[in-house]
């Protein structure tokens, strides 16, 4: 179920990504990209990835230098390096060529991904926000070129730096610096970012989407910035995306005729699909648990089904509709048993984790049928990925039989079987081994159990982001990110 969620977080927080830490890479990037094509234009990909990689080394060791700033890629290596730097007599020439070479050997690169953290991390979601192009097929010059909007971007990085700029390209050219020369390019720190600035301006209108040229993306992007805005002035405080989650969860505007393109009801059904998809898991740990302690840790497929449904708790004559209609409505409700249920595996109470996914469902169920014009438009895919929505019409499709028998179906079809089935396609398309109990002779055979959580859907960092750009500290909202909301 992992997919459809990821297509749905990926649609409404676009341009950053769980490993996009910083904000201020996203100036960075275009002032060495503008440098390399006016300076270097150099179409071998060889050449600019080593150039774009001592970039990178000599950044790290200028963002750990001093005050050591958090989320810079390159850090660990950084301060090694400043360590071994420190213990020598004098001034100390710090070598980074070698960290930045990409076939140095890996115990020495600031970064193993070749790519280095343009290439591997932060190039694709800049290309999303509109900074980057990437060349067409057949194009003279493979490397990546600025926007225009990046292009601006990069002077204004380069305004901030004065005449730093130029010495930082020639001590990247050297490959070598003098430790005590680190602290000349303080001004380069994401943390040094100075308010009211064109940088910081123009940073701030990328990131909210204010440009008259905004992409539907940029729109998306701003719809759920404006809505973590709301909630940081709220709380007061910078607030945890799991709050926020459940918030949005909660407090999801009318959903009847709900709509793709409305962000408020995208956050309700990324977090509907997502518990959707912990409740399958945690049975799934359940039946790990049970092959686990069983003789020889084997089990018939239908002895756990049978075990797992007697945790349930379903009554015999209840159908599966009578049963789904027994919990309390609202959105609180789902809450309070999915904490529980995350509890009660914590505490190894096998028997009530089962019993709490199986009223989840069942609560689930009904939620959704309030969005079911949201749902049908949202997950529309292939039927072969599951989500909320094909769970949802398998349970339409049995509403009117025997609850227990619906439930048994559900953990027998849709998730054991159905764990077997990926984890074969898996292993037979990528020679992936992702079982974690597989058949054996008539049974099945306990391999290893998994980490279960709710999926990380980039607020985190999205607030980090807003922070970067000192909309929001630790006391909430600042004036700075009022007035962007008044604006909006």
């Amino acid at each position: 179920m992992q997919r459809p969620i990821e297509v749905i977080y990926q649609s409404i927080v676009p341009g950053i990504s769980t490993i996009t830490l910083r904000y201020r890479y996203y100036s960075f990037f275009p002032f060495i990209l503008k440098h390399y094509e006016e300076n270097i234009r150099h179409t071998d990909p060889d050449v600019f990835r080593a150039f774009q990689r001592r970039c990178e080394a000599l950044f790290a060791l200028i963002c750990t230098y001093g005050e050591p700033e958090l989320g810079i890629t390159g850090s660990d290596w950084a301060g090694r390096t400043l360590n071994e730097a420190r213990a020598q007599s004098g001034d100390a020439i710090i070598d980074f060529s070698v960290g930045a070479d990409p076939n140095s050997d890996e115990s020495l690169r600031y970064l193993r991904n070749k790519g280095g953290a343009f290439g591997a991390i932060y190039s694709t979601q800049m290309a999303e926000m509109g900074l980057i192009h990437f060349p067409s097929a057949g194009d003279p010059n493979p490397n990546p070129v600025c926007s225009e909007h990046a292009l601006k971007l990069a002077e204004a990085f380069a305004r901030e730096l004065g005449a730093t700029a130029d010495e930082f390209f020639k001590i990247v050219a050297a490959g070598k610096i003098a430790m005590s020369s680190l602290g000349s390019f303080e001004a380069m720190k994401p943390n040094q970012l100075r308010d009211g600035s064109d940088e910081h301006i123009l940073l701030t209108d990328i990131l909210l989407g204010k440009s008259d040229a905004r992409s539907e993306t940029d729109m998306m992007r701003r719809s759920t910035l404006q809505m973590l805005l709301d909630v940081t002035a709220t709380s007061r405080s910078i607030p945890r995306a799991e709050e926020v989650k459940w918030h949005w969860f909660e407090n999801v505007p009318e959903l009847n005729g709900g709509s793709a393109g409305e962000v408020a009801h995208l956050w309700f059904l990324y977090q509907a699909c997502d518990l959707m998809r912990l409740s399958y898991e945690v049975i799934l740990a359940a039946a790990l648990t049970l092959l686990d302690s069983a003789p020889r840790r084997r089990m018939s497929l239908a002895d756990v089904v049978d075990e797992l449904i007697a945790f349930a708790d379903i009554a015999d004559d209840q159908t599966w509709e009578d049963f789904s209609l027994g919990f309390d409505d609202g959105a609180q409700v789902a809450r309070e048993h999915a904490e529980a249920m995350l509890d009660a595996m914590s505490e190894g109470d096998t028997a009530e984790q089962v019993r709490l996914a199986a009223s989840l469902i069942a609560i689930l169920y009904v939620r959704a049928s309030d969005a079911a014009n949201l749902i049908d438009e949202a997950l529309s895919g292939a039927d072969y990925f599951q989500s909320l929505r094909t769970e949802v019409q398998f349970l339409d499709r049995a509403h009117t039989a025997p609850a227990s028998r619906v439930m048994a179906d559900v953990v027998r079809e849709r998730v054991l079987k159905r764990h077997l089935w990926v984890a074969s396609r898996k292993f037979r398309n990528q020679k992936a081994y992702t079982f974690h109990m597989e058949p054996e002779e008539g049974q099945l055979r306990y391999r290893s159990h998994f980490r279960i959580s709710p999926s990380s859907p980039r607020l985190d960092q999205a607030l980090r982001f807003l922070r970067d750009i000192r909309l929001i500290d630790e006391g909430g909202i600042t004036q700075r990110g009022r007035a962007e909301m008044a604006a909006a």
